[in-house]
């Protein structure tokens, strides 16, 4: 399966006026209190728009978005297949598109200092526990974002949140080649099919990404104006 990653950084872009925003989004821009964290999300808003035309010939203001019973977006216009997943932390901004199947993506804002066995033994299964346990310093740090940037996509990916018990979860060979262990539903095969990869192409940010089936193609893409 091929997967896009736009990577855009907000500090690089000029301010966006939300022209080619929907209603709902600019009420939902006219709520945040602090004026920064409203221009960043008419900005997040705007460039998924701009991306989203790219993909599928339709002007950014004549996208329509909506949104699933679990809150996640999908592109409700007529005759078209796109399926997106976005993710921010700090500047940044992770937008990831395919034209095959659904998919999750996480970025997150690496911290040496992170309260890594704290946060995981509330939220990982106990393998992964032990791993932080036995790892020291920015191996530690590593481990842990590891872990938690392919757990967030899978969450993003089914669309459940945090309400989906992220210890199972699992991640296997987290810091070589890590593979996915999720229960399946169906009573014919012991685990879900799926493929994930966790990658730094930002430095100092740390990039999860799922999808289902048994192969995964990314091509990384920088958003520029």
């Amino acid at each position: 399966m091929k997967v896009d990653l736009w990577l855009a950084r907000l500090d690089k872009i000029p301010e966006e006026d939300g022209r080619d925003l929907a209603r709902e989004e600019l009420e939902r821009a006219d709520r945040f209190v602090r004026p920064e964290l409203k221009i960043k999300f008419i900005k997040r808003r705007s460039i998924l728009r701009k991306l989203l035309s790219e993909y599928l010939d339709i002007k950014p203001n004549e996208m329509v978005i909506d949104y699933s019973n679990l809150g996640k977006p999908y592109v409700a216009n007529p005759k078209t297949k796109i399926f997106f997943n976005i993710s921010h932390s700090k500047d940044c901004v992770l937008y990831g598109f395919s034209r095959e199947a659904e998919i999750g993506v996480d970025i997150e804002s690496l911290n040496d200092e992170i309260e890594a066995e704290l946060i995981s033994n509330h939220f990982f299964a106990s393998d992964e526990i032990s791993l932080i346990r036995n790892s020291t310093g920015r191996v530690k740090a590593d481990a842990f974002f590891r872990l938690w940037c392919i757990k967030e996509a899978y969450i993003k990916l089914v669309g459940k949140g945090l309400t989906f018990p992220l210890d199972q979860v699992l991640v296997k060979d987290t810091m070589e080649n890590p593979r996915l262990e999720v229960p399946a539903i169906s009573k014919n095969q012991s685990f879900q099919s799926l493929s994930c990869i966790y990658s730094n192409f930002q430095p100092s940010f740390g990039i999860g990404v799922v999808v289902r089936g048994n192969h995964l193609e990314i091509e990384y893409k920088q958003y520029k104006v």
